[in-house]
Formats: structure tokens, sequence, C-alpha cells
């Protein structure tokens, strides 16, 4: 918050004689030329710092954050961009100045301008840089050497300071809280005059090219004449104080602080003056209350407005509508607050302070510069410094430091019998290996015995240094807590590489061999994809959002629809979904944006909590999905009514009784209030996830409740504490959810009735139990994954004290086994050691807890330390000690990377919803799970879906979400195989058939739960019965109205009339044009090779259908060009024929639709079984993100093909076939699709005749000869 405008002397702010850098008050100055923050006197640069380069494209993005020199104890005053120099001039509370070079913040120049009294201004001109405080004028150079000094009785608490520009830049005007603006000259350096300003004072000065534009402490901005300093007229601004106000042009925008109810709470609007017409303009609401702003010089109309916490905008103040074109925010410390604002002439660099001492650098592109035309800077020379040695560094090498070479011999001097190339023996021969071997000629096989890898020779280590490296090999890593981390390859990040044809050559079968589709996970924001798969698989939502279609353009129930349909049809293709269309609608929501839900290319991935974020993902969309399927149901009465066990219950107001007192028969005007509230409001997505709850808030001092009726779409689990006072023994999962679900708690909160703050208690009571019961695990902090991780080692104690006299009985028999022949011991040693540890990617089912080395090896060779051996993996034997004594035990978690038996989580729950609104909730062992049954008033949830976060130490950029969901007997109907229920491991594009006992498998070290999903086991009979329905019809071809609204539209189709309409089997010729959002990421290898990282991304831009018969065959019925708001970085003009403005529905003259409306007439078109003929179909399809059955498809590219040779393009088959020429220019989508038409018919005649082969071979050899070009054209396609 500014205060620059309230009067105040220097004991307010606590500035006296002992607020000095040095003891003697004596000013300094320091030159430094250093690294980006470099501090000064102990001062640190904070630890976020993103990577060096970057680029937006035009957006900003926190740069660099640094603390200024005596940040620890003064925060920033004010701050300025140098209008010369690439330097930036910080001033703080403590009359200390620093200075930083270019956008890297290297330190530059730092010193003292005064001991007590703090920085008001600071101000660059061409000798250098003059600093105000409240009663002197310091001029100082760029270097810090000292100039000139000005001290007068008239400067009194003064505040602010002009150089006038043009002619006046000689003149230098210097404000404050006093009724006088002094003039100073800065040729002669002596005050030439004072010109009267009010009682109000002068508090912030800016130039614009006819007035001097003054603003005082009331809320006034006057302006002056710089010629006589006659006040030519003025703006009352804001009612209460002005904090900030810029000029630009013939703008000028204030912020401040307005008088309400005698009291000064700050504005939400930017004020915006027309100086043209010399009065109010308009007002420009904020995201949060501004405290600065400034004009983004070389920007037109746009503004860099910020607000105290650190969050800020850019607007537009000539789009009053949709003026926040960008919101950002910056990394300030919970208490801190922005204290000044500046931005670089160029507009490339933003730079904010705080009162914390950090300086914020925003910059737009990954080299900003401060000035178009900078000055060059002058920089110290660098000394070259002696390089030394402390004498108690030992990783320095003793070969840097020059000896005295001696005559004698040297103790490196070793023996000629020591200095001999000895090479390592072969090792010999597995005897059993010979035993089973079978000599063919001079060359004997046998069969491999799978104890050694293949092709290599291990090296027995007798150090841990061995034994560690080992372990890193194999991927088994121990976190701090001992625990050990091994993540299976199918929870790893897909990272797929293609090939130069991009994804059509790539072999997703080796990821997902069952029947169903993955999710591609290329695209930005497909961290989502876990619970999309989710969405999916729970049969009630699947078929309510396949039966919505509406009319708003960016809606994610129809995305979401349009998704499922792609996912139903691509069962047993083999290939992934895009989720590119429901992707770009949600992006769109700005509250999804707001709460950072949404991620560019540039973030880091080992930055982000994909844990958090997912379980905020869940809550928003559930809630969104929710917000956009209400609708409006009128009833008979006024009563609701609820499903619960497949009875209507009938709910009274209110259901709970307060301090235990019994339900009275007449109800009172508050629970006729909550009767009568939102009863119109119907969701479906409710009826399936949500919970009817009354809210209570009641007030500890005056004891009034109120009671708010609400549906609960999710549960938050609560985690108690962990301390000495926790209860003994594992605590059931059950009871967490029912601690959760009626969680009590006390928080500070408005009381009507004391009108005033007071701890208010919540609670929420039931009054039904939702069908889906969706949890989000929290586990947000360390001390809930410490409640987490102790309730498993508490299961795991337990069990393994169950399993030790078990364990004791095999160990005896293992004594036994012992005596036997020697082939027989390392035959049963194999044996049991695959039997106890198991694969480490393949974690046994069975109980498996790991024994002591001595165990493994009975017959080891004895330890040449004995019983002195004190080393843990040693792997000789130790007599007369047992083989656990003198090692230190495995951390008990990591005996879950080897067991599956044991999990805190239940695979079912019964729940009981009691009278008091209370629920009451008992875990149902997987034994018991098919054979219980509900009893009255009891529902049994069972888990249907798990989204768990994978970390794993070693990669902390790769970490990701994965999906273990229960896929139910219709779904695997609907793929024609048998219908039971499994569960399965989604990926991404990976999917695993796993067991069940997999999806409560949580291995502390690496794998975490995030959401949970629980189905009753009987659902209602309207949500069993719900089958998805077609909501395309033939009406999506009626009246279709152009967005472009600039001149005469021009229509290039003949819409269907109605007995026009396609239906199976009918041919419609299709096209498709495209322009680019990214470009594709690839890398070139040293050997020439080059190997695509991530393709490109595009979207569609123009869509064009022609009839395929009939008496208009030929003729376009759909001719569509696709707005995007998005920003595209290539039209591809020459390949698509779409120009810029096209796409823009100010300037475009086409016809110009939305791809959702577009997008239906195609899916009407796919559902009627319609065959599309065009040349590249596959590729449009997946870019307009929509699956068509392969039997609807036909494809030039693939007819006119012959086995392992190149594919053809359409102009040179044109040509060939056709004998026309087509794509002169540029290409046209009509065009193409009108040739790939008559191509089809072509190929048929060629079929009928039996000349197709011929006609191929033909091709393919004028092809060779013309090199593919068409003759005539340079063109290369």
């Amino acid at each position: 918050m500014d205060f620059s405008g309230v009067p105040f002397g220097d004991e307010m702010l606590g500035f006296t004689g002992t607020n000095a850098y040095s003891e003697d008050n004596a000013a300094y100055s320091e030159l430094f030329v250093a690294e980006a923050g470099d501090a000064f006197q102990g001062g640190d640069e904070f630890a976020h710092a993103p990577p060096e380069d970057f680029a937006n494209g035009g957006d900003y993005q926190e740069s660099r954050a640094v603390m200024i020199d005596g940040g620890d104890r003064f925060g920033v005053s004010t701050l300025t961009v140098d209008s010369h120099e690439e330097l930036v001039w910080v001033g703080n509370n403590g009359g200390h100045v620093t200075s930083y070079y270019s956008a890297e913040l290297m330190k530059y120049t730092s010193f003292q301008v005064h001991d007590t009294e703090e920085i008001r201004d600071v101000l660059s001109i061409e000798p250098g840089i003059l600093a105000l405080t409240p009663t002197s004028l310091h001029l100082r150079t760029r270097q810090g050497i000292h100039s000139a000094i000005h001290t007068s009785p008239q400067l009194v608490n003064m505040q602010c300071m002009l150089q006038l520009a043009n002619n006046f830049n000689h003149r230098l005007l210097i404000g404050g809280h006093q009724n006088t603006l002094i003039e100073y000259d800065l040729m002669r350096l002596e005050e030439t005059g004072l010109h009267d300003v009010g009682e109000n004072g002068c508090a912030i000065l800016r130039d614009h090219p006819r007035f001097v534009c003054c603003g005082d402490v009331s809320g006034r901005i006057s302006l002056k004449d710089p010629r006589t300093m006659r006040q030519e007229h003025s703006f009352q601004a804001h009612s209460g104080i002005l904090s900030d106000f810029d000029v630009l042009g013939n703008y000028i925008a204030t912020c401040g602080f307005s008088n309400r109810m005698c009291q000064v709470v700050p504005d939400q609007f930017v004020m915006v003056f027309d100086l043209r017409m010399m009065k109010f303009s308009l007002p420009l609401r904020a995201v949060a209350p501004p405290t600065f702003l400034r004009f983004m010089p070389g920007l037109s109309s746009c503004l860099a407005v910020i607000g105290p916490q650190g969050q800020w905008q850019l607007m537009d103040a000539g789009r009053p509508d949709s003026a926040i074109i960008g919101h950002y925010h910056a990394n300030i410390a919970p208490t801190g607050d922005m204290t000044s604002l500046d931005v670089s002439t160029s507009s490339q660099a933003i730079f904010m302070g705080d009162n914390c001492g950090s300086l914020h650098l925003f910059t737009s592109c990954s080299k900003p510069v401060f000035n178009n035309f900078s000055q060059e800077t002058t920089l110290p020379d660098v000394q070259e410094q002696t390089q030394t040695m402390p004498l108690t560094d030992a990783t320095c090498s003793l070969a840097s430091i020059p000896i005295f070479y001696p005559s004698c011999p040297l103790l490196s001097d070793w023996p000629e019998q020591y200095m001999r190339v000895r090479y390592r023996s072969t090792p010999p021969v597995d005897p059993e290996v010979l035993q089973t071997m079978k000599l063919v000629g001079s060359i004997g096989y046998a069969p491999n015995l799978h104890n050694k890898k293949r092709n290599q020779v291990e090296y027995k280590f007798s150090r841990s240094k061995g034994t560690k490296s080992s372990q890193n090999e194999n991927g088994i890593v121990k976190t701090e807590d001992g625990i050990t981390v091994h993540v299976p390859w199918r929870y790893r990040k897909m990272e797929i590489k293609y090939s130069k044809l991009g994804i059509d050559d790539f072999d997703y079968d080796q990821y997902n061999r069952t029947c169903f589709s993955g999710l591609d996970n290329s695209l930005p924001n497909s961290y989502c994809n876990p619970m999309i798969q989710m969405f999916y698989y729970i049969s009630p939502l699947r078929a309510l959002v396949m039966s919505h279609l509406c009319e708003r353009e960016f809606c994610l129930v129809c995305e979401l629809g349009f998704l499922f349909h792609m996912l139903d049809v691509s069962m047993g293709q083999g290939t992934p979904c895009h989720a590119s269309n429901f992707l770009r609608a949600f992006r769109t929501i700005p509250e999804a944006s707001a709460m950072s839900l949404t991620l560019s290319d540039q973030d880091s991935r080992a930055k982000i909590n994909f844990a958090t974020k997912i379980q905020s993902w869940n809550r928003f969309v559930l809630q969104q999905l929710h917000t956009e399927t209400l609708v409006e149901k009128v009833t008979d009465d006024v009563q609701k009514y609820a499903v619960l066990d497949g009875q209507a219950t009938q709910h009274q107001e209110p259901v709970v009784p307060v301090d235990g007192e019994e339900l009275k028969g007449e109800k009172t005007d508050e629970e006729k209030k909550i009767e009568h509230q939102d009863k119109q409001e119907f969701s479906p997505v409710a009826d399936i996830f949500g919970s009817h709850t009354i809210s209570i808030n009641r007030c500890t001092r005056c004891c009034q409740e109120i009671h708010k009726d609400t549906t609960s779409l999710l549960v938050n689990l609560s985690y108690p504490e962990v301390n000495a006072d926790s209860p003994p023994g594992c605590i059931p999962f059950s009871s967490i959810v029912e601690r959760s679900m009626g969680l009590e708690q006390t928080r500070q909160a408005w009381c009507d009735s004391c009108t005033r703050y007071q701890p208010i208690e919540q609670w929420r009571r039931y009054r039904t139990l939702p069908n889906i019961l969706a949890m989000n695990c929290g586990l947000d902090s360390a001390q809930d994954i410490k409640f987490w991780k102790n309730q498993f080692e508490i299961l795991l104690t337990e069990a393994k004290e169950k399993m030790k006299e078990k364990e004791e009985k095999e160990k005896e028999e293992k004594k036994i086994a012992e005596a036997k022949k020697e082939s027989e011991d390392k035959e049963n040693k194999i044996d049991r050691s695959a039997a106890v540890t198991g694969s480490p990617s393949t974690p046994s089912k069975r109980n498996a807890y790991p024994e002591s080395p001595a165990q493994h090896t009975p017959n080891a060779r004895p330890c040449r330390y004995g019983t002195a051996c004190t080393r843990s993996d040693c792997r000789f034997g130790h007599p007369g000690r047992d083989s656990a004594e003198g090692q230190q035990p495995a951390h008990i978690l990591s005996l879950l990377d080897q067991t599956m038996e044991y999990s805190w989580v239940p695979f079912g729950m019964k729940a009981k919803l009691n009278e008091n609104g209370t629920v009451t909730l008992k875990d149902i062992p997987k034994a018991q799970l098919e054979t219980v049954e509900e009893e009255d008033g009891e529902v049994i949830y069972e888990l249907v879906g798990v989204v768990s976060h994978i970390g794993d130490p070693r990669f902390p950029d790769k970490n990701n979400l994965v999906a273990c969901i229960k896929v139910g007997p219709t779904y695997h109907v609907r793929a024609k195989v048998s219908s039971v229920s499994h569960w399965y491991l989604f990926n991404d594009v990976s999917i695993q058939p796993i067991a069940a006992e997999e999806a409560v498998w949580f291995p502390c070290g690496w794998k975490v739960p995030c959401v949970l999903y629980w189905q009753r086991r009987q659902l209602p009979p309207k949500l069993v019965k719900l089958e998805p329905q077609n909501p395309v019809t033939s009406d999506v071809f009626g009246e279709d109205k152009s967005l472009a609204q600039r001149g005469r539209k021009r229509i290039t189709f003949t819409p269907l009339t109605a007995d026009e309409m396609p239906g199976e089997g009918d041919l419609v010729a299709m096209d498709a044009e495209f322009v680019n959002l990214h470009q594709e990421e690839a890398e070139i290898r040293s050997d020439g090779t080059r190997t695509t990282i991530k393709p490109s991304q595009k979207s569609v831009a123009r869509i064009t259908c022609i009839r395929g018969q009939g008496p208009l065959e030929g003729t376009p019925f759909l001719d569509d060009y696709i707005s995007t708001q998005e920003q595209v970085v290539d039209y591809l003009t020459q390949f698509s024929g779409i120009k810029p403005g096209d796409l823009d529905a100010n300037f475009s003259q086409k016809h110009l639709t939305t791809l959702k409306s577009t997008y239906i007439k195609l899916r009407y078109l796919v559902d009627k079984g319609v065959k599309f003929v065009g040349h590249g179909l596959k590729n449009d399809f997946r870019v307009i993100n929509m699956t068509v059955p392969a039997n609807q498809l036909i494809d030039t590219v693939l007819l006119f093909h012959m086995s392992h040779n190149r594919m053809v393009s359409l102009k040179f088959l044109a040509w060939h076939f056709l004998k026309i020429k087509i794509q002169s220019v540029t290409h046209d989508s009509i065009e193409d699709a009108r040739t790939a038409l008559a191509l089809y018919q072509k190929y048929c005649e060629l079929k009928a005749s039996g000349d197709l082969v011929m006609e191929l071979q033909n091709l393919y050899e004028a092809g060779k000869k013309a090199q593919w070009k068409v003759p005539g054209e340079e063109e290369d396609e």
C-alpha cells in the first residue's frame, strides 16, 4: 500500500540516528560487477530463479528476484529505470541507493545517500542520478561519486521530483507535503523559484507535453502550464487519498482510496480521464484493489496495475468490457506489501519493490532490454586474482602447486613388476552349464539358467561402494527416511519419441495390449488424463455427458461427451485419443487460470506439485460440471425428496437436533426459509456425486445458529496429528473418512447478531449419502504424510509379529535342506531367493520379508575379521554371531516394495446415516466383500478408482499421475470381450491389467494416493438404467450464423435441404486446413538422425464438405472457417490458404463459425455412417479431434499407394490421373475435396477394368522420372 499521500514525519517511520549503515554515519560508495543478486554486506539472493532462456510470445514471467542491499532491515521505498543506460536504481528506507545492471540484475553500484532519512524519489538524468530525501537533494554519478548536495529551509518533508521535457529540461520541480512547489535549476544547481500548490501539497508529479500533472493527498490531480505554472484544469479522481497515477498521450489513469461510511477504503477501479475532453472517461475494474500503475510505453493504452500483495495485471484502457489481458503474481513474503513500481521504456521489463527489501523483475522475452537505444555502461576492469589454496582444503589437487623435483627416485616411481599390464582372466563356465550342454560340431548349446545377466560379467566388489553402484544401476535408491524406492517401468512417465513420420508409424501396442484406448500426453495440461479416464469409466456420468448438448461455445460437459464418444469409437483400434478440444475449453475458463490449474510448456515438472493440483482439478471440474448441468425443475410442492437405498424419503427442515433436543412438529421461520431455498435448481451431476447436507454455523458468544442447505460433491480427508498422545494401534481408514465427513472446526467469521468477528463453530450434517463417493486424500503437508506412513508402519509391524513363529519353522526346514547334496543346495538356494525376495519390478502378492545375508549363504566362506566385522552388507560368514546382529535393519516401509498383501485402504466400506445427520463407517475386508450384505439403513461402498502421484527421487522432473480403475462388465461387453470386472492401470497411452491388490498398493517412497472414488454396490434403478442418448440430430444443419462482423459475407456453399441429408454409405468429400499453435520440437543427433520429441500442435482453421452424389454432386454444403482465441504462431498460408484476418471476427469476410458448431455437424455425419473421401483424412480428423471408424474412411493416399514406396501428394495424383493442375499458389479446401472425389471415381474405374496395378506402376515410374514435381512448376510438395 502506498502511504505517499499521508503526511508523516521520520519518527512515525522509526528513522533515528541509529538506523544507519555505518557506525560513524559516513556515506560510502562501492562499485560492483558480479553475479545476479550478489548482496551487499551479507545479503542474499532469493532461492527461486526461473530458467535463463524463455520465450512466451509477449507473456510476462518473473525472471529474477533479489534482495537489495540492506533488505534484511529496510524495505524498498522507491525505484526507477534509467532512461539512458541499462540500469535500474533502487532506494530503501535506510537512505541507501543500489543499482543493478541488465536483466541479469548484476549489482553495479551501492552507496549511502543519507544516514537517517529514507530515499523518497530517484531520478536519472544525463550527468548521473538525483536522490531525494525529506530534507535534501543529492546528485551522484552513476559510479556513485558525490557531485552535489542541496539543502534549504524550503526542503521540508519532500516527496517527489520531476525533470521537465523538451526546452525546459534544465528545470527540476520538487514537491512534498507543503504548500509550495520548488523549482531547481540543474545547470546552476540552485533554487530559482517557488510555486503555490495549496495546503494539500504535491505528492506525485508526472510529465506531459502540454501540462505538468500534480497529485495531492486529497485525491485531486491538477494540470499546470509548464511555462507559468498556473493551474489550467483539475480532476477529483478519488474522494479519499490518491495512491498513484500516470499519464500517456491523451489519458490519465489513477488509483487510490475513497471515503465510505467515514472510513478510507481502497477503490477496486482504475479511473481513466480523457485530456482531450477534460473529463472522466471510464472505470476499469481490477482483480484486486490497485496500489500502483504505469502505462506501458509503445503499447498504446495498455496499463500495468499492481495490488498490495503482489498480484498484478495488464489492462487495456481502450477495452472497458474486457480490460484485463493478462494476470500475474509476484512471489513475495506472506507479510510483504508492494511499495514501488516502474516500467522500462521498451516495455520489456517491469520492476517491483516490496517492504521486505526485495526487487522483482518481470520480463516478456528471453533477452530483454530496458531502453531501445541505451548508452554503453562503463564497467570496471576485472583484476585478475591470484589463486590461493587454504591449508585445510582437503579437496584441492596438490598437482596445482609447483614443487621441487629432486634427482632421486620418488615414492610414485613404482617398480616395473607392478606396472605391467594384466588382463582379467575369463571366469570359469558354470558346471551346471557344462552338464546340460549338447555339442553340435564344435559348438556347444545349453539352456539359459537365468542366474546372470546376458553378455555381462559381474565384478564382485568387497566394499559397500560397489553395492551402492549396483543398486543405482538396477534403479533402487533410498529416501532420506531410509525407505527403499524402486519405481516399476509401468508407473514411470511415458516419454514417446516419434520418427520423421510422427505418430503414424509409432507402435502403441508395446504400451497398450488391451482393447481400451489411452490418452495422449503431449498436450499441455495433460496431467488430468487419469481423472478423465476415471470419469469415463463411471457409467452414470458417461451416459449423462454423452447425452448432453448445449449452445455454449466452451462447455466442459459437451467437450467431455465428445471425448467419451471418441473413447467409445477407439475401442480395439490401438491408438490413443487426444483431449485437445476438452483441454482447449478448460483453458478458457477464467477460474481455472486463477486457480493455477492450467500449465504451459515452459513450466518445470519438478516444481509442480501434481498431487495437490489434481485434487484441485477434481474439486473444480466436479463443481463446473454441476454448474453447467443445472436445470430448472418445477414441482407441485416445495418439499424435497431424495433417493436413499432405492426408496423416496421426504426431507423436513431441519433434521439435526441442536444440543440433544428433540425435533418439534412445528417449523420455525428459519426452517421455512431453508425449505424454500433453491427449490427449482436440479443437477444430474448432483444425483451421481452429490449428498444433501446441512451446514451449521454457531457463534460461540451469542449461540446464534445459521443453517444452510447445500450439496456436497466430494469429501476432503482430514487426518489427526501424530504425537505421544495418539492412541496405540492402527486407526481404520473408515474412521478417517467418518471424521472428515463430520469434521467440526472453529473459525473467525462475522456474526450478524454480535456485529463483529467472533469464533464460529462449523459442522455439517448429512441427509443423504452420495451414489458415487469422491474423496480427495489431501496429503499436502508433512504432518499428513507422517500420519499415513505411521499407519502403514503399525500395520506391517503387527503383521511381522504374527509371522514370526511361521518364519522360525521355515528356518528349521531350511537347516535340514542344507545337509543335502551340493547341487541340490544350489538349486534350493535359487528357489528360496526367488520365493522370498521376489522381483523388484513385480512384487509378490504374498507376504515377503527379506532375510539376512547369512541366511542366503549358509555355506559362505568365513569372514577374515570374524565377529569384529561391522559391515552390514558383508557376504562372508560370521560364526558364533547371529545373522541379524551388527547389521542395520531395513526400514519397515521398504517391505511395501516387495508385497501387496497389506494395505491400509480397504476395498469396501459400510456406511450408515444416523438420525442426527452423522455418518458411521466401517471397513470391509476383501475376504468379506463378496459375502457381506446391506442391512436396514446401510450402504456398501466399493472402491472403483484410485489416482496416485508417482515421484521417483532419481528423476524429480519425471513425476506423473496414474489411475487404477476397476472397469465394469458393460465396458468389456462393449469391447466384445468377456463380461467381467477387472482392474487396469492407466498411465496416459499405457494401459496394463493389474491385480486388485495393486490398486491399494501404496509404497510410501514413491506412490501417494490423491483421489479415491467409491461406488454404491446397489445404485438406484434410474442410474443403472441410464444409457447415453445421441443428442446430435439433423437440426445442427439448420440456421447457421456467421461470427464475422465486417462487410458482406461471401457464402461459398449451398446448405443441405431436408431431403438431402446423407445416410449410411453415402459419399461426402472432405478436406480441412490448419494453422500452427506450437511448432514441432525435434532433436538432431551428431550422426544426422532426426528425432521428434514433441509433434507440432495444430488447430483446424477451415473445414469443407462436398456432396458425393445426387444432382448437386461436387457442390459444397459445408465450408466453415473456424474462429480461434488462441495465439497462432504460423498460419501456413502457402499450404492452407488461410490469411491472418480470415479467423478474426472483426476483420474476416468469410463464413466464420465456432469449432463446436462445425464439430457437431461432422459428428452427425459420422453417426449416420457416411463415408468420407479425402486425402490424408487420418491426420485431418486427428487435428479436428474426432475418431471415425476405419470403414468410413476412403483415403486417396492409401488408394494410390504401393507397399514399400513413398506416399504420393494430391497435387501429383491430380496431374497424373486427372490431367489438371491444382494448388498453384495456395491450397483451397474446396478444390482439394473435389479433386479427392474425382480421384476416388477414377480409382473405381481402374479397379473395375483391372488396370489398377499397371496404372500404379506407371504412376511411380512417372513420379521418379519427374522427381515427384508437376512439370512446369517449381514447387515441391
